[in-house]
C-alpha cells in the first residue's frame, strides 16, 4: 500500500504549498538541519519507528523529514484539531511520510488518527502534551508496553508523564524536553510570548498600546506573554495563585491581583496556565463589553467554551478565527481561534528561530533514547548536551565565549588553608 493510502490527509494537490513552507522553515533552522543531522548520522536511528506529535506545520515537518532522513520510519499526527495545516501535510506525505492529520475535522477524526499511529506500533515517541502516550496507555497497552521512549515538548505533558511514572505506567524511559534549558528558557517565554501576542493582534487587527490584558498564570509562557504585551505599550495584569510567581511578577513591574479585579478592566484576557478551565462560567459576567478572550496554555481546555456557550442568549462569527457570544447582560465576549491555542491555531505558531532550538532539543531526546542511554522513568537532557545546542546557536550567528580559568575557581581549600 502507498504512503498516500496509508495515510489520511485533506488533498495532496496542496502539497507544492507546504514544500515551499518546509524549505522555508529549513533555510532558518541551523540548528535542526546542521547539529541535529550530525548527531543522527550515527545510525542510531536507521530502522527505528518513531511517531511524532506535534502542532503539525513547517517546523514540525522539517523535523520529521530530518528523523526520515536518519533513517527513521516516521509516522505524523497533529497534537490538536485545530492546528494542522493540510499543505504541510500533503507535502509530507509527497515526501514519503505516513500522515493522519486534517485541519478542524473534529475531535473524533483526530482521536482516530492517534490511533492509527498508535496502531503503526511506534517505538519512539515526539509527543506534546503526552497526547499520544496516554491514549496508548488507556487504548492500547500492549503497544504502550513495546515502547522504547517518548520526548516530550511540554510543561503539561511533562506532568503527564511524571504522574504516568509516579503509578509505575510508564513502560520506558522518558525525556522531559521541556526542561531542557534550550527549550523552556526560549520556547516558552520568547516563542510563545511573541506568537501569541502577534496572533491576537493579527486576528483583531487591533493595537495593543493602551490596553489592558489580564494574563492568568506567571510560568515562563506568561512571562514573555506580559513582557511582549509590555513592551506593545500595553499593561499586563497578571493573575496568578502561586505566591512567589505573583511577586515575581510585581518585581517584573506588571500589576497583580485576583482575577475578580482584573477581568471587568481587561480588553484582552490570555489564559497561560497548563491546566483546565481557567476561565469558566463564574468569570463569564465579569466581563466587560467586548473583552476578548484567548488561550496560550493548554490546548483549548482553559477557556470553558461549553460553558460560555451556554451561558449566550446568540452566538455568531464575526471575522475570522473570531466569534462573539452575546450574553444576557447585554454584554458580548469575542474568543479567538474557538479557544484553541491562539498563536498556532490562530497563526503561524512560534518563530522559526525558536523552534530550532526545541527541536533541536527534541531530536537528540530521540537520538538518545535510540542509543538507550536514558534511565527508566522521566528524566532531564544531560546539562552537558544542552550547552552543546546552546554552543551550536551562539556559533551560528558567530558568538563564541570563553572558558573559565582554573584561577578563576573559588577554592575552599584557599580560605581553610590546605593540610601538610
Amino acid at each position: 500500500m502507498s504512503v498516500l493510502n496509508r495515510s489520511r490527509i485533506t488533498d495532496i494537490e496542496l502539497a507544492p504549498a507546504g514544500h515551499l513552507a518546509i524549505d522555508w522553515a529549513r533555510r532558518h533552522s541551523p540548528l535542526v538541519n546542521g547539529f541535529l543531522r550530525e548527531r543522527l548520522s550515527d545510525g542510531a536511528l536507521n530502522g527505528k519507528r518513531v511517531a511524532v506529535v506535534v502542532h503539525l506545520e513547517a517546523k514540525t515537518a522539517f523535523l520529521a523529514t530530518v528523523l526520515a532522513d536518519a533513517g527513521a520510519q516516521v509516522v505524523v499526527a497533529g497534537s490538536n484539531p485545530h492546528s494542522t495545516r493540510d499543505e504541510i501535510a500533503a507535502a509530507l506525505v509527497e515526501q514519503g511520510i505516513e500522515v493522519h492529520s486534517t485541519r478542524d475535522s473534529g475531535y473524533e477524526a483526530w482521536e482516530k488518527d492517534l490511533a492509527s499511529v498508535a496502531a503503526s506500533g511506534p517505538e519512539l515517541i515526539v509527543d506534546d502534551g503526552a497526547e499520544l502516550t496516554l491514549r496508548m496507555a488507556r487504548q492500547d497497552p500492549e503497544k504502550f508496553a513495546l515502547l522504547k521512549g517518548v520526548t516530550e515538548q511540554t510543561t503539561t505533558g511533562v506532568a503527564r508523564l511524571t504522574e504516568l511514572s509516579n503509578r509505575n505506567m510508564l513502560p520506558c524511559p522518558a525525556l522531559a524536553a521541556n526542561d531542557a534549558a534550550c527549550k523552556h528558557l526560549f520556547d516558552n517565554k520568547y516563542g510563545t510570548g511573541q506568537s501569541t501576542v502577534q496572533a491576537m493582534l493579527n486576528l483583531t487587527n487591533m493595537l495593543m498600546a493602551g490596553k489592558l490584558v489580564v494574563v492568568l498564570g506567571y510560568g515562563w509562557v506568561g512571562r514573555g506573554i506580559a513582557a511582549n504585551v509590555r513592551a506593545l505599550g500595553g499593561t499586563a495584569f497578571v493573575a496568578e495563585v502561586d505566591p512567589v510567581k505573583a511577586l515575581e511578577a510585581f518585581m517584573d513591574g506588571h500589576q497583580v491581583g485576583e482575577l475578580s479585579i482584573g477581568l471587568p478592566k481587561a480588553d484582552f484576557v490570555i489564559t497561560a496556565t497548563g491546566g483546565v478551565r481557567a476561565l469558566t462560567r463564574k468569570h463569564f459576567s465579569e466581563l466587560k463589553n467586548g473583552a476578548i478572550l484567548a488561550n496560550a496554555g493548554h490546548h483549548d481546555l482553559e477557556i470553558d467554551i461549553e460553558a460560555l456557550a451556554d451561558e449566550a442568549e446568540s452566538f455568531r462569527n464575526v471575522r475570522e478565527g473570531i466569534d462573539q457570544y452575546s450574553l444576557n447582560n447585554s454584554r458580548s465576549v469575542m474568543v479567538l481561534a474557538n479557544g484553541a491555542l491562539v498563536n498556532i491555531a490562530g497563526g503561524f505558531g512560534h518563530p522559526i528561530e525558536i523552534m530550532d532550538l526545541s527541536f533541536a532539543v527534541q531530536g537528540v531526546g530521540c537520538h538518545e533514547l535510540a542509543r538507550g542511554v536514558i534511565p527508566e522513568g522521566v528524566n532531564v537532557i544531560d546539562p552537558a548536551i544542552d550547552a552543546e545546542i546552546a554552543e551550536a546557536k551562539l556559533k551560528f550567528h558567530g558568538i563564541s565565549v570563553g572558558k573559565r580559568m582554573d584561577s578563576q575557581t573559588d577554592n575552599i581549600d584557599d580560605l581553610l588553608g590546605s593540610e601538610e
